[in-house]
């Protein structure tokens, strides 16, 4: 999101749309049928409409969404003391229907201890501001096939 996001929402959007294409590309016209995963730091608020094109297709599942809305937040920016959902774990439907009962988990250990919502324990050495392990905090979700 440097530079803004509207500036860079086109950009989002054409990975999105690369993403589907890759998909269909090795899977078909039925890649929710198929066991992948689509993870990582993407760079926007789900409300984005850059994700559009990739959020919308009925063939995946944002484990995410298995959590209270509260609860979501993956990154903390300081400069607003904002908590925000950028991380994501995006599933295959066949994925997300063999495992339904799973909720992800956020591992915030690393966050600055400035980010207050999170009162939970700290890795050794993190700091109000500095050090810090990251302002992301990883989603794992355990998958059983």
């Amino acid at each position: 999101m440097i530079g803004g996001r509207g500036p860079t929402m086109a950009r989002r959007r054409l990975q999105a749309e690369a993403v589907l294409r890759i998909l269909g590309g090795r899977l078909g016209a039925s890649p929710g049928d198929a066991a992948w995963v689509v993870l990582g730091d993407l760079n926007d608020y789900l409300s984005s409409s850059g994700f559009a094109p990739l959020l919308g297709q009925l063939w995946l599942e944002n484990i995410g969404e298995r959590l209270p809305a509260a609860e979501r937040w993956t990154h903390y920016y300081g400069g607003g003391d904002e908590y925000r959902q950028l991380d994501y774990l995006l599933l295959s439907r066949m994925l997300a229907e063999a495992n339904p009962n799973t909720l992800p988990i956020i591992v915030r250990h690393g966050l600055p201890r400035r980010a207050k919502r999170y009162a939970g324990p700290r890795f050794a050495g993190v700091g109000e501001n500095r050090p810090k392990a990251s302002d992301h905090s990883p989603v794992v979700f355990e998958l059983e096939l």
